[in-house]
């Protein structure tokens, strides 16, 4: 592992009920002496992505919520999404959950409230399990054999738990179910009492799924909501936002490429 890869591996070892660490607990997770856990750290407080307070710990530092900021404003499917979303909350009734899928993990990028009192227990940024709930089937049933045959064999008692298969083939078997119908409606399966119908995002031509748009419904209300209106409104919403983000990271390759060809104009003119 290189400095720079344990140097940031720091900020993994925090987590909700690990908000703050001391030096000495840098120097146990990285299995480091002290003087070289103290300099990551000075390193990390330097480039505002750790913070000391006045123990002598330290948590997560201000250039953190800048990335975040960042973050939220440059994705074009956050920004795409949100007033689609809300449109979709508003008329649904029902909160509605952007959810991307980052190398193996599985996080929430974005919620719109409808009912306040729905407390859920995963939220933005918070890793989510790969396998449990409405976003992740919908999202894996769109990943190619091969990422599937990989995912099978590094999570297989996980995904036989889910309920999505004990073998390769019962797991590309209940995806493809999935994939056909273009949602998956979970019941209770990541939180008691709450459900939810997902349909897959796309950014681009490809076919595999970056994340996925979710309604969340209160499990009680479920049976007297009109679901297949429900899963019509999702299906469409996804779509539309997919749709749109094509359009604006397809437009921004366009401006790259003319800007390169401008400056390589420039350069020759030179």
């Amino acid at each position: 592992m290189s400095s720079i890869t344990r140097l940031l591996s720091i900020l993994e070892l925090f987590s909700q009920p690990r908000p703050f660490l001391s030096v000495e607990d840098v120097a146990v997770e990285l299995d480091c002496s002290i003087p070289t856990a103290y300099r990551y750290v000075r390193e990390l407080v330097d480039a505002g992505l750790l913070v000391r307070f006045a123990g002598g710990d330290y948590g997560l530092g201000p250039r953190i919520i800048k990335l975040d900021y960042h973050l939220r404003t440059s994705d074009p499917l956050l920004a795409v999404g949100q007033p689609i979303m809300r449109e979709l909350s508003d008329h649904s009734g029902f909160d509605v959950v952007m959810s991307r899928w980052y190398g193996n993990e599985l996080v929430d990028t974005h919620r719109e409230t409808h009912d306040a009192t729905l407390d859920l227990r995963y939220g933005r940024g918070r890793p989510r399990p790969l396998f449990l709930g409405a976003a992740p089937k919908a999202i894996l049933s769109t990943f190619p054999k091969a990422k599937l045959a990989v995912l099978f064999d590094q999570y297989a008692d996980e995904i036989a738990q889910s309920g999505l298969g004990a073998t390769l083939d019962d797991f590309r078997a209940s995806l493809l179910k999935i994939r056909r119908a273009g949602f998956y409606l979970s019941r209770d399966e990541l939180e008691i009492g709450v459900s939810a119908i997902a349909s897959p995002l796309f950014t681009d031509d490809s076919d595999e799924a970056v994340g996925s748009l979710a309604l969340i419904v209160p499990t009680q209300r479920l049976e007297f909501a009109n679901l297949d209106r429900l899963v019509e409104s999702i299906r469409e919403a996804a779509a539309r936002t997919s749709q749109r983000t094509r359009s604006v990271v397809g437009s921004r390759g366009t401006d790259a490429i003319n800007s390169s060809h401008t400056i390589s104009r420039a350069k020759r003119s030179t």
